[in-house]
C-alpha cells in the first residue's frame, strides 16, 4: 500500500509540473530577422500581454517602442504612460509615478498628459 501511495504522489507530483510547465507563457518576439516591428505591431502585442496579465512582458514591448521609435514624440508619450500604467496595475506606484511624470513633464502629446496627470492624481490620493 505504501508503494502505491508514493507512486500515486509520484503521478500527481509530475502531473502539476506538466501543468505549470504549459501555463508558462514565453517571452512575445520583438523582432523580425533582427529588425524592429511597426509601433502598430509592438501595441498590439502589449495589449496581448497586458490583457493576460503579462506586465513584464508587456513594458517590454513598450520598450521597444521607444528603443526603435525614438524619433516619434507622440509613440514615446503613450509608450511611457503604458508602462506606467502596467506598473501602476501591478501596484509598483513609486515606478509608475516616474513614467506618469515624464509624460507630464517631456512631451506635448495632450491626451497622454491628460491621462498621465490623472493617474498621478490617483497615485497621491494613495
Amino acid at each position: 500500500m505504501k508503494k502505491l501511495h508514493i507512486l500515486y504522489t509520484a503521478f500527481l507530483a509530475a502531473g502539476v509540473f506538466f501543468l505549470l510547465l504549459a501555463c508558462a507563457s514565453k517571452p512575445p518576439v520583438l523582432d523580425r530577422d533582427g529588425q524592429p516591428l511597426t509601433i502598430t505591431d509592438y501595441e498590439k502585442i502589449a495589449q496581448k500581454e497586458f490583457d493576460e496579465q503579462h506586465y513584464q512582458y508587456a513594458i517590454s514591448a513598450y520598450e521597444a517602442i521607444i528603443e526603435n521609435y525614438s524619433d516619434n514624440k507622440n509613440a514615446l508619450a503613450w509608450a511611457h504612460y503604458e508602462i506606467g500604467y502596467c506598473y501602476y496595475t501591478m501596484k509598483e506606484y513609486d515606478r509608475a509615478e516616474q513614467y506618469f511624470r515624464k509624460v507630464v513633464n517631456e512631451y506635448q502629446e495632450p491626451a497622454a498628459k491628460k491621462l498621465a496627470q490623472e493617474m498621478l492624481d490617483k497615485i497621491l490620493e494613495k
